[in-house]
């Protein structure tokens, strides 16, 4: 629903716009990033520019905010636990899922979002890390605003989840760039790069592109088989442990 609203939203403020038309043109330095066992992360820039449909660049008196938004295509199932201490004992006393998770999220913004924007539009755009759309999973019951939190907390700590106020910055005029660091965690599949241009609080134009995270070599082999053959690659995986222990247990009993 949020993104049905996000959609005529930016119809809306386009519509509203038409006798002075903008165009937002942004791009990425690298469409495909490729994982292999070195890989330590690395940096892409995202830049572009807005300009009048007439080709013209914006007035000064007309500069624009701009938010970048990089998040997973692929949302996921997530379920939270909470411990509490009973007796000597910390057990898990209750859970709670929530669906529509991604595994990545970055953003980046000209000034702080409270400044571009009112809360209600950038809830419609999902923009900013407290307005990620979080919902129990199918079937599953809502829960204390902790638990979600909880899910914001591990992301930040895992550098999955990263939120930058003022990092995009305006060359001149009206180009703009900015700079994100994906960490060595990012995880493969597609990743949605959401660039946002705002007026008066309003969104007054878009563009969206998407970046290609792919596993190569031994990891999307790796990968591949855990995915197809669950039970096979726990019990290879159970296998491998019980026969590096045995084989440290011999190299002990050798040196002594």
């Amino acid at each position: 629903m949020r993104r049905v609203l996000a959609t005529l939203a930016i119809a809306a403020a386009l519509a509203a716009g038409a006798a002075r038309a903008e165009d937002l043109a942004a791009g990425i330095s690298r469409d495909k990033i490729e994982i292999t066992s070195s890989f330590t992360g690395t940096d892409v820039v995202v830049f572009g520019a807005i300009e009048l449909e007439s080709g013209e660049a914006l007035p000064a008196t007309e500069m624009r905010d701009v938010v970048v938004v990089i998040r997973s295509d692929k949302p996921y199932l997530v379920t939270v636990r909470k411990k509490d201490q009973v007796g000597p004992i910390w057990m898990n006393r209750d859970q709670r899922r929530f669906a529509g998770v991604p595994g990545y999220y970055f953003l980046s913004s000209t000034r702080p979002l409270k400044d571009i924007a009112s809360a209600e539009v950038l809830e419609q755009f999902e923009i900013g890390l407290d307005r990620i759309a979080l919902g129990p999973a199918p079937g599953a019951i809502g829960g204390p605003r902790e638990f979600r939190e909880a899910i914001l907390r591990t992301k930040m700590t895992q550098d999955l989840y990263s939120q930058h106020e003022g990092a995009v910055s305006f060359l001149s005029g009206s180009l703009f760039r900015t700079t994100v660091a994906l960490p060595p965690n990012v995880p493969a599949g597609h990743l949605k790069v959401l660039v946002y241009a705002f007026a008066d609080g309003q969104v007054t134009s878009s563009s969206t592109m998407t970046l290609f995270i792919d596993k190569t070599g031994i990891e999307r082999g790796l990968s591949e088989f855990a995915h197809h053959w669950p039970l096979f690659y726990g019990l290879a995986a159970v296998l491998l442990s019980a026969l590096a222990g045995f084989l440290a247990s011999l190299a002990f009993r050798e040196r002594h």
